[in-house]
């Protein structure tokens, strides 16, 4: 048996409705490959209010299951009220356990992994085949001086938990608003896209973030023995 995740990130949702319209083109983008489930990576909304992340329910009404992880952007609090979310949300797929890790530090950009986060991510994985981890903020540098300025800011704290959860096969991050592959501990670490926009290459270059191109997403698949494949796509 094999899981296909659909990994989406950083739709900003705001009043206009032309956010709601590119997340809703990455959905339907995906459709025909059937994935088993869906992974959101944070920036759920733009501002963290509950109008947001109803049309986000709504966009994600009638879809495979899912689950929503916050980003510096959102309010956690609302996010799990509006949403029926957990601190650490969990997914199960076939034999893959997604875990969400909420790693949001109020008022800030950067993540942190926090010790109640690990002891609720720990007991999550309980007895999983495979797990993927999911959070907001990369826990790797990807040469870009404005976005490795707001990491996930303990690494090593991921690191231990990848160590000590069994059958860890994929990070699943959002965040920089491009594709990402990495690795942690022998783990890949695999960033989506961003829906709302695209990080700029030049990191001189103002705007930084360009809404003009096509929103984009990631598709997991992951086989029976944890191989990952991870394809990039973007609703041209």
């Amino acid at each position: 048996m094999s899981a296909t995740l659909l990994h989406v990130s950083d739709p900003h949702l705001t009043d206009d409705p032309a956010s709601a319209e590119r997340l809703r083109q990455v959905l339907d983008l995906a459709a025909p490959r059937r994935p088993d489930a869906i992974v959101a990576t944070g920036d759920i909304s733009d501002r963290g209010k509950p109008e947001e992340y109803r049309a986000f329910a709504e966009l994600m009404a009638n879809r495979p299951p899912w689950i929503a992880i916050p980003g510096n952007h959102d309010d956690p609090a609302t996010l799990r009220a509006e949403l029926a979310q957990e601190q650490c949300p969990v997914l199960e797929v076939d034999r893959v356990r997604v875990i969400g890790l909420d790693v949001t530090v109020p008022g800030e950009d950067h993540g942190f992994l926090r010790d109640d986060v690990v002891r609720a991510a720990g007991t999550a994985a309980q007895g999983a085949h495979q797990v993927v981890l999911a959070l907001h903020q990369p826990p790797v540098e990807i040469g870009h001086p404005f976005v490795d300025a707001i990491p996930l800011t303990n690494p090593d704290v991921l690191v231990e938990l990848v160590q000590r959860i069994p059958r860890v096969v994929a990070v699943l991050s959002g965040h920089v608003h491009t594709p990402l592959t990495s690795s942690l501990a022998g783990v890949p670490v695999l960033g989506a896209p961003g829906v709302a926009s695209e990080l700029g290459v030049d990191p001189d270059r103002r705007p930084l973030m360009v809404d003009a191109g096509a929103p984009g997403m990631a598709l997991h698949h992951i086989d029976d023995g944890g191989t990952v494949t991870t394809t990039f796509h973007h609703a041209a």
